[in-house]
């Protein structure tokens, strides 16, 4: 029985001990090599000699001399200015009829006024706006209306056209004409 027992113990640690022999004499895993470990490599830094440099030219008496170009400069006649948005403010242009006093009607942009009355005498019609507050204002045809110095191009039954002149963001002049229509209340609406 004793027989038994050792060969049942070779079978056991007999593969141990030859996987332990094969993993201990490797010195990279999973790469094999025949060469034993041979302990920290040293790195061996020779010097090599100086290259030889070609010999000096004799200088030159005289420098070549240097193609400079001209700084670029930025003129911008014709041109746009590139800071300003392509959405700008209009900038209204004023009457050249001289100075145009302000009138009440002025102080109030075009979208502020509504048209209630358009009235009319044989050839001369009139109309009537009313502001923000509930003022009434009569206006006639040359009458400047607005902010913007918008003048009051024609009178019809039914609405007033307003021509407003503006510089555009080309310096061009151009005109805008804005209509008002009669307003008329709906149910349940003040009058």
């Amino acid at each position: 029985m004793e027989r038994h027992t050792k060969a049942a113990g070779l079978l056991i640690f007999g593969p141990l001990i030859g996987m332990a022999l094969i993993l201990g004499g490797c010195d990279r895993l999973p790469f094999t090599s025949d060469k034993k470990k041979a302990g920290p490599s040293k790195i061996v830094v020779t010097r090599q000699p100086p290259a030889r440099r070609p010999p000096a030219k004799p200088a030159q008496t005289e420098p070549k001399p240097e193609k400079l170009e001209p700084p670029y400069v930025y003129n911008p006649v014709g041109k746009r200015d590139p800071f300003r948005p392509f959405i700008a403010m209009r900038a209204p242009v004023k009457p050249a009829e001289g100075e145009v006093p302000l009138s009440p009607l002025q102080k109030y942009d075009i979208s502020q006024l509504k048209l209630v009355a358009v009235l009319s005498a044989g050839t001369d019609t009139r109309a009537m706006l009313e502001d923000a507050e509930g003022k009434g204002y009569i206006v006639k045809k040359g009458t400047y209306v607005g902010r913007n110095f918008g003048k009051v191009t024609a009178i019809e039954k039914s609405k007033v056209i307003i021509q407003e002149r503006y510089q555009d963001y080309l310096g061009a002049i151009r005109s805008k004409e804005i209509v008002l229509t009669v307003h008329i209340p709906e149910e349940g609406e003040k009058p």
